[in-house]
This record gives C-alpha cells, structure tokens and sequence, in this order.
C-alpha cells in the first residue's frame, strides 16, 4: 500500500492552504527516506524483525505530516482570517508536537541502528616472520 495525499488531509483533518503539490513532494522525499533507513531482511541479525510495509507506510505518514504542519504553521497567515489565526496557531502547534513525537516513535520501531554493525578483532600472534627453513631449525633444537 502507498501513502496517499488523501490519507495525508485526513491524518490532518484536511486544513486549507495546504497543496496536492506539496504532500507529494514530501511523500516522496520521505519514502525514499523511509527505504534507505528500514532494516531489509537479509542483513546480519534481521530475519523476522524486518519492519512490514505498514509499518513503513505508518513512519512515512508521520513524518509527511510533520513536514505538512510545518508548512501550514509557516503560512497559516496567508490562509486564515485575523480573528482566527491564534486559535490556529496553537491547534497546528499541538499537532505538530503529536506528530514530531509519533513520527519519531515509527521511525524507530523501522530504522536500522546505529552499533549493529560487527567489528574483527586482530591480535598479533607469537610466530614472528620466519621462514620454512628457519622454522624448521628451530624445530631440531627443542
């Protein structure tokens, strides 16, 4: 399932001024994010904890509308009449801090972390740099 410009007005109760233009662009910016990030069956340790394609889609989501609301918070100005901007400002806020936490929280449950990654360790061993015929005499004086 694809997110939607659609689920994205719903997730944010379909405010004005906010743009088909501009929820695709972030859609797509975020689930190219989204991609790069997930953890992907196949690598050391992720077998059946790879995240599902919802839980992708939720992470995406989350992070579109937090991209939306920032736009909205930017121009709310320019769309909602004087008597009403205030009472915008503080909905599109508590909204925005809802969405910063959830999205947060999604793309956690999705990214790869940071210290998977394994590390060889090498120690220096007591045979030196010697050769078969040095080896070999040393062999003959024990």
């Amino acid at each position: 399932m694809a997110v939607t410009t659609a689920q994205i007005r719903d997730l944010l109760n379909r405010p004005r001024g906010l743009t088909e233009g501009t929820i695709s662009e972030y859609i797509t910016i975020r689930t190219a994010e989204v991609a790069k990030k997930a953890r992907i069956t196949g690598y050391v340790g992720v077998t059946a904890n790879a995240p599902t394609d919802a839980l992708k889609d939720s992470a995406i989501k989350m992070m579109v509308c937090v991209d939306c609301l920032r736009v909205l918070v930017d121009t709310i100005h320019t769309i909602v009449p004087e008597k009403e901007k205030g009472a915008a400002d503080i909905r599109f806020a508590a909204q925005l801090k809802s969405f910063e936490k959830s999205a947060l929280e999604a793309m956690r449950a999705i990214e790869e972390k940071g210290g998977t990654a394994f590390k060889v360790k090498s120690t220096t061993t007591r045979v030196g740099g010697t050769t078969g015929t040095q080896l070999s005499g040393n062999l003959h004086t024990l």
